[in-house]
């Protein structure tokens, strides 16, 4: 039997490429992100605390987060078998965009308790980068092209960066306007920001599942099994510092002046 892709019309085929070719673009721009990450991006969460005095007393005040309430899902055949495939994906994107925001916000931290200058962030980032590539890289080629997208939209969740601003400030300007104009082509948007209470909802309540440590068991209830495992390259299952700090002792005990 001829393989799939042979039966699919021709304007399907060039469709599909292109689609493949703007996510493998982006992850390697994620992996660029990587590399060149840190002091560049917001932490959606930062914020300081109100607080009012009231008969000498300090009052912290914040806001408590909503809520979401669950109603009984009414949903065809086709939404359960597309909410089946959401989960799947969410398995395969969520763990990795995680990785690829602790690694930034990692080395943010070393950067800022360490005091490094230019000189230091670029030795300690070069160190960094040929472990990246070899093991990262062929991770991320093998995510499926909506595990790839999904794995983008929330790497955006989490350390507020749209896959247009990746490509931009990682792979240049030239590159981000061409992959936005096949994308727009595509029916998509590189632009658009992750957003947790519009078309990104459905997202944000598998997130939702997933930090309060039900993920795991509403993916045993549809699937019949345990969660897979990830893999996470052996190097980068510890923080990367450590390793750095072997090779690097000198670095070890610099701090800030």
């Amino acid at each position: 039997m001829a393989p799939y892709f042979y039966l699919l019309p021709s304007c399907e085929i060039a469709m599909f490429a292109a689609e493949m070719k703007i996510v493998r673009t982006i992850l390697m721009a994620v992996i660029a992100l990587l590399i060149g990450g840190a002091g560049a991006f917001a932490q959606n969460d930062r914020s300081l605390m109100r607080y009012v005095v009231q008969d000498g007393d300090t009052i912290f005040m914040d806001e408590i987060k909503p809520a979401r309430i669950h109603p009984k899902q009414t949903m065809s055949s086709k939404e359960w078998k597309l909410y089946y495939k959401r989960v799947h994906n969410f398995a395969k994107a969520y763990p990795y965009a995680i990785l690829v925001a602790d690694v930034i916000k990692e080395t943010d931290s070393v950067f800022a308790a360490r005091g490094f200058n230019s000189r230091d962030k670029e030795k300690y980032l070069n160190s960094m980068k040929e472990e990246l590539i070899d093991n990262f890289e062929p991770i991320f080629r093998k995510l499926t092209l909506n595990q790839g997208l999904m794995m983008i939209r929330l790497i955006d969740r989490e350390v507020g960066m749209t896959p247009y601003y990746i490509i931009q400030r990682y792979l240049g300007g030239i590159n981000a306007g061409f992959w936005q104009g096949v994308a727009k082509l595509l029916g998509g948007n590189l632009k658009r920001g992750y957003d947790r209470y519009g078309e990104d909802k459905d997202l944000e309540e598998l997130v939702g599942y997933w930090n309060r440590g039900e993920f795991q068991d509403l993916y045993f209830m549809i699937f019949a099994k345990p969660l897979p495992e990830i893999f996470i390259p052996e190097k980068f299952r510890e923080p990367f510092y450590k390793a750095f700090d072997e090779e690097h002792p000198s670095k070890k005990n610099k701090r800030k002046k």
